[in-house]
């Protein structure tokens, strides 16, 4: 490359540094012929480090395929403004570059402008983390990390918005108060992740569970076609609790069942606040029949 193409860039480079950019020259075999002041703040090493190594030598392993194909399409003339990669500093640490380059014919080389967004992005994943950790407070129950009522509500409008046949099934389990009361919150709660977790394993995987306060639970069925359906579901839910649960913190065994209502959208309406209370009633009739630990809704 002729010397005052370098001084030029040199001249230019004096001026990018204010910007806190840096300029960067590359050859077609990805080699720096140049780079300006500003390299040692974006890449961490000096320009003279930089100038006749690869940029793949610089960069992060998880780009080169990427950036090889970035690079292929700007010497086609395609110009680029807003390509990002990364590249580990002479420290170790991992920089996201935000770059801009286009291809020059008449030189053949690469001319591009990097810039440091490594704490802008850091800041938007920890804002993305952050929401997510309050949109998971909003949406599902901490103690056993099932959907809450309030999501609940959301995946029953949305099924049915999708199909009509619906199921909701409202289970109370059986005998935990008298564990609660008996060996206090922490084992009761215990006992109620491990029964969230059988209920889990016992639906279908289109199915919603959640737990919508205290020991009460809520299963939303989609696409159930009749009454006879949905009990073997539940007579499956009442299975699950055949053996009683066991705890690694404690040498007690607990037994425990549960009492389960359903209502139809087929029979009940698609009203979602009006299928849980027929479900809610048909749980409550199965807890005074103590022969009968499921009842449909009439």
């Amino acid at each position: 490359m002729p010397h005052r193409k370098l001084e030029a860039f040199e001249a230019l480079g004096q001026y990018m540094d204010l910007l806190l950019d840096a300029i960067c020259v590359v050859n077609p075999e990805g080699e720096f012929i140049y780079v300006s002041a500003g390299a040692e703040r974006v890449f961490g090493y000096k320009p003279e480090e930089m100038i006749g190594q690869s940029m793949f030598a610089f960069m992060h392993p998880d780009d080169h395929e990427r950036t090889r194909s970035t690079a292929a399409e700007i010497m086609s003339g395609a110009g680029k403004v807003d390509f990002e990669n990364r590249y580990i500093r002479k420290n170790g640490e991992v920089a996201t570059i935000l770059w801009s380059a286009r291809y020059s014919p008449n030189d053949d080389i690469r001319i591009a402008v990097a810039r440091d967004i490594t704490a802008q992005r850091r800041v938007e994943i920890e804002r993305q983390q952050l929401f997510d950790r309050l949109e998971r407070l909003a949406l599902y129950d901490p103690l056993t990390q099932l959907p809450n009522r309030n999501y609940f509500y959301q995946r029953a409008i949305q099924a049915l918005t999708l199909h009509s046949d619906i199921g909701i099934v409202y289970i109370d389990l059986n005998h935990f108060k008298e564990i609660n009361d008996q060996y206090g919150h922490a084992i009761g709660d215990q006992v109620l992740h491990a029964a969230a977790q059988r209920l889990l394993k016992s639906v279908r995987s289109h199915d919603t569970v959640a737990r919508i306060g205290g020991d009460e639970f809520v299963l939303l069925l989609e696409r159930v076609q009749t009454a006879e359906d949905a009990h073997k579901i539940a007579e499956k839910i009442l299975a699950t609790f055949d053996t009683p649960i066991e705890l690694t913190s404690s040498s007690n065994k607990f037994q425990i069942g549960a009492s389960i209502g359903i209502a139809l959208s087929t029979q009940h309406g698609c009203d979602i606040e009006l299928l849980l209370q027929h479900a809610d009633n048909a749980m409550y009739k199965a807890k005074q029949q103590r022969d009968k630990h499921i009842v449909i809704a009439s």
